[in-house]
């Protein structure tokens, strides 16, 4: 990483901000030109599950050619100074290189949905997946052999790259943007979906 003042080391701040997260861009090898899709996923256990229709072209890239890159960002604030070159942003970004294990039987699938399930329904109120559903999915284990973070934000005394003089910048936060934690309480309500018979 050529600016190493703005390497993200924090591996537990990096877990939490990936299980935050909604979406993630996956990039796979094709030919003229590498695929990228964005992709829902859950990150445990060192691996990010996602997965797909096992019929279209991120399923047959993967076939192809298990090795990827996943990469997840967030944009925090606008920043801007006097000089052009001082325009800029505070960010969070993870690039990861995966091994794809890729499973498409039915029962596999059902049990890889299972557990990404549990970053957006901890509540557990949803019917099993059926096997209609399940039959058409293929599921991928994106296993990290090399992840890489950054982040540049103001408050750590990321300003300009070293040796130049720092910046005054002036700060525009974005507005939150989509996370899991942006939800209120009613999102995991475990009774949503029971009726006032269903009721004790």
């Amino acid at each position: 990483m050529r600016r190493t003042d703005l390497a993200w080391t924090d591996w537990k701040a990096i877990h939490a901000f990936l299980r935050d997260e909604l979406i993630c861009r996956v990039a796979v090898h094709d030919t003229p030109y590498p695929y990228v899709t964005a992709q829902s996923f859950t990150f445990r256990d060192d691996a990010f599950l996602i997965h797909s229709s096992r019929f279209g072209k991120l399923a047959g890239a993967i076939r192809a050619n298990p090795h990827v890159t996943i990469e997840v960002d967030r944009p925090v604030a606008l920043l801007k100074a006097p000089k052009g070159q001082n325009t800029s942003l505070e960010y969070y970004s993870v690039i990861a290189r995966c091994d794809v294990v890729l499973r498409d039987d039915t029962d596999t699938v059902r049990a890889h949905q299972n557990h990404a399930l549990d970053k957006f329904r901890p509540e557990k109120d949803y019917t099993p997946i059926e096997n209609g559903a399940a039959s058409q999915i293929v599921a991928y284990r994106c296993i990290v052999r090399e992840m890489t973070a950054k982040k540049r934000i103001l408050a750590d005394g990321q300003y300009s790259p070293p040796g130049q003089p720092k910046a005054p910048y002036l700060r525009y936060p974005f507005p939150t943007g989509a996370t899991l934690s942006g939800l209120g309480a009613d999102a995991f309500d475990p009774n949503r979906f029971r009726t006032h018979t269903d009721m004790p």
